[in-house]
């Protein structure tokens, strides 16, 4: 709760702060890019206080992907911006007699404030603070071909929780109307509810279970272009 009082309170003093900004511009960027989303694995608890200890930069699963952006300036340093990305990781392994497959999806889907540092350098600094959702998406599948047919299982579970990022990125002036985003980096928590699913009991039947809520602490890298 912490970190989302902190995050919140960071957002109104952004949003106060727009009428101080710079002359009055109308301008829209338009970013898209790659994204490298280094996805945290649920650990067994949540652990507020340990957050940036060591157990949170050992348990990282990689996410490849693209991001999107949209901001819109309604003053010279003052912007509003609209933020997607898709990210996957994907495993999938043949066998002789069947094949395993594996993929996890997340989606972010956030807006919120953000300021950018324009000069007359051709470097130009950028922070934001978003808030909104995330979908993360899970599914595995076996199968294996056995005397007499084929055994196949599979699971698969989604939800969507409330999300937000904080962060900040340099971009590069290569014209008036053309940037590139040399580096982007958000940390982008994801605090997700508390879930039903139906799993594959040891005796066969189908049972259901619950997925208690935690919060995943995700950094979310990207480059690209900016017009």
């Amino acid at each position: 709760m912490r970190i989302v009082f902190s995050a919140l309170t960071l957002v109104s003093c952004l949003t106060i702060a727009a009428p101080l900004a710079f002359a009055q511009r109308s301008d829209v960027d338009v970013f898209i890019g790659y994204s490298n989303l280094q996805g945290e694995g649920l650990p067994g608890r949540n652990t507020p206080s340990g957050l940036f200890d060591t157990e949170f930069f050992r348990n990282r699963t990689t996410l490849h992907g693209v991001n999107a952006e949209v901001t819109a300036f309604p003053t010279n340093v003052f912007g509003l911006t609209g933020d997607f990305s898709f990210n996957r990781k994907s495993r999938d392994v043949d066998f002789a007699n069947g094949r395993d497959f594996m993929h996890t999806d997340v989606y972010y889907f956030m807006a919120g404030p953000s300021i950018s540092f324009r000069n007359p350098s051709k470097v130009e600094p950028f922070i934001r603070v978003l808030a909104g959702g995330a979908h993360t998406q899970f599914e595995a599948a076996s199968r294996r071909d056995v005397a007499g047919g084929t055994v196949q299982s599979s699971f698969d579970t989604g939800s969507t929780s409330f999300a937000m990022a904080a962060g900040g990125g340099l971009d590069v002036r290569v014209s008036e109307n053309f940037k590139v985003r040399a580096l982007q980096v958000d940390y982008a928590p994801v605090f997700l509810r508390d879930r039903s699913i139906d799993v594959l009991g040891s005796t066969g039947v189908i049972q259901p279970a619950t997925l208690e809520g935690q919060r995943q602490d995700n950094v979310r890298f990207a480059v690209g272009i900016v017009f």
